[in-house]
């Protein structure tokens, strides 16, 4: 290894802790950096175009490059949350490139976000003049599942210099479940319901004929209440969705408030629907990819994820290839997509563990790109 590597390491450790400790607003974001839109073409008939977003740092000399995989969010990488973290990537001299995958936009997987993934993942790669070394990926929650697959099943494997997998989730039925019902004595997030359902759409019972106007008012949901966490307090979200449902046909609003939870049997409506799919979304088990993984591979996982619970992670690293995982870092100043609300440690013995634990996350991000 060079000796020059391990001081460019340690600055960007430095910069990237500037403004992802638990001292930094988490609504500021660095200034002198750039986000540039590319249009990532079909290579084939039928290939869906989409955007991509590059950042780079007006300021400073890149270190490396990295592919930032969003989860299921109707913005991708322009939710602020994600733009802000591609902001400090990129100050930290790393070029970040972060698709607008059309699935996970959409809020309905489909097989495709694995190609498309790879087109993401060859525009990085061509990009002019970018840092020597091979990119790393880092994925956000649903984001997971095509990083791994790109790690360890693509014809690009070989091309991924590490991963860093943040709040992936290893059993896809179980995580639908914690999405749905939380579990005792876990933080629970109660917006996500209707994802599920928009997902399970073709196998509801009770489902219109045309069920576009329900798919649409179950959007329309999701867009006025994810990224405000005051809409987790009970009532909030229930007077959202009582508003959202007045413009649905009267017939179809309570399917509208079993999907949403307001009211209405949804653990029924979702157990009939998930078995009636049978191995629909069986293409979503990350299990199959794993074994192929040969770069290093570092899990990060809010404790109080209220989206995709943390155990998540380890059950994903123990199939990882021996040497593959290069460590499970469970931290309470983060949950699923952000800083944690209200953080506070209670100890000196929680203080000190969370500072190692933030350093062994900051020395992990660091390293992208030197692959």
């Amino acid at each position: 290894m060079s000796r020059v590597r391990p001081l460019v390491d340690l600055r960007t450790m430095i910069e990237l802790g500037r403004w992802l400790g638990p001292w930094t607003d988490g609504q500021a974001a660095p200034r002198d950096v750039t986000r540039e839109e590319l249009v990532i073409e079909g290579h084939r008939a039928g290939d869906r175009p989409f955007s991509a977003f590059v950042y780079r740092s007006g300021r400073r000399a890149p270190v490396g490059s990295l592919l930032l995989v969003p989860g299921l969010h109707y913005l991708g990488p322009l939710d602020p949350r994600m733009d802000r973290f591609a902001r400090i990537l990129a100050n930290a001299g790393l070029w970040v490139l972060a698709p607008r995958l059309p699935d996970h936009a959409s809020l309905v997987l489909g097989e495709g976000v694995f190609d498309d993934l790879s087109r993401a993942f060859s525009a990085l790669l061509a990009l002019p003049d970018r840092p020597p070394g091979r990119p790393s990926v880092f994925s956000i929650s649903f984001g997971s599942l095509p990083s791994l697959w790109l790690s360890g099943r693509s014809g690009l494997a070989s091309e991924v210099g590490s991963l860093i997998v943040f709040g992936g989730y290893g059993d896809f039925e179980e995580t639908l479940r914690f999405c749905l019902y939380g579990r005792p004595g876990a933080a629970h997030d109660p917006l996500n319901r209707p994802v599920v359902f928009m997902n399970l759409m073709p196998w509801l019972e009770g489902r219109p004929d045309d069920p576009g106007p329900l798919s649409a008012a179950l959007r329309r949901y999701v867009e006025a209440t994810w990224g405000r966490p005051e809409m987790k307090a009970d009532g909030k979200w229930q007077a959202v969705a009582r508003s959202v449902a007045q413009e649905l046909a009267p017939e179809h609003r309570p399917l509208f408030f079993a999907a949403t939870g307001v009211e209405g049997d949804t653990k029924a409506l979702f157990e009939v629907a998930l078995g009636r799919s049978g191995d629909a979304f069986g293409w979503l088990d990350p299990g199959p990819f794993l074994g192929g993984i040969r770069c290093p591979v570092h899990f990060i996982h809010g404790a109080d994820d209220d989206v995709i619970p943390y155990e998540q992670a380890f059950s994903l690293a123990k199939r990882l290839p021996e040497g593959v995982c290069r460590g499970v870092h469970v931290t309470g100043l983060y949950g699923h997509t952000h800083k944690a609300a209200g953080t506070s440690l209670r100890d000196v013995q929680a203080m000190a563990r969370e500072g190692v634990t933030l350093l062994r996350m900051l020395a992990a991000v660091a390293r992208c790109g030197a692959g």
